[in-house]
């Protein structure tokens, strides 16, 4: 959702805007526990990792003021982890010269990052039993 946005030139607000008058939720916004007063360590690790390694975090800033926008409504539509790993990938995609940006692009529309959070979510649960 945060990649749409963004490559359609939406502004943040306009963004936030948009998905409410559609009666959405923004995929990777909200926690259950965690707020803007009780922040999730794994986010801050992965933003602080990001900005330190990465040539560019366009999508993770603009995620981060789409943050803005929702935890002045609410405390806990923070960018939770899976928001915050999924735009730190595309923006490793898009801007570590790893990738075309045909490649790129075609890793990010056909959903293979999904298989990863599948993958790390089977990890967990199987731990769990």
């Amino acid at each position: 959702m945060f990649t749409e946005a963004f490559d359609s030139n939406l502004i943040p607000m306009e963004f936030v805007n948009k998905t409410r008058k559609e009666g959405r939720l923004i995929m990777g916004i909200g926690h259950r526990v965690k707020s803007i007063n009780n922040p999730d360590k794994r986010v801050t690790l992965v933003k602080e990792f990001s900005k330190e390694n990465f040539p560019k975090t366009t999508l993770l800033d603009y995620a981060l003021e789409v943050e803005k926008i929702t935890t002045s409504k609410k405390p806990n539509l923070i960018l939770n982890v899976d928001g915050c790993i999924a735009v730190c990938f595309v923006d490793l995609l898009r801007h570590s010269g790893c990738f075309t940006k045909d490649e790129a692009e075609t890793y990010i529309k056909t959903g293979s990052l999904n298989g990863m959070f599948v993958l790390g979510r089977s990890i967990g649960f199987i731990g769990n039993i």
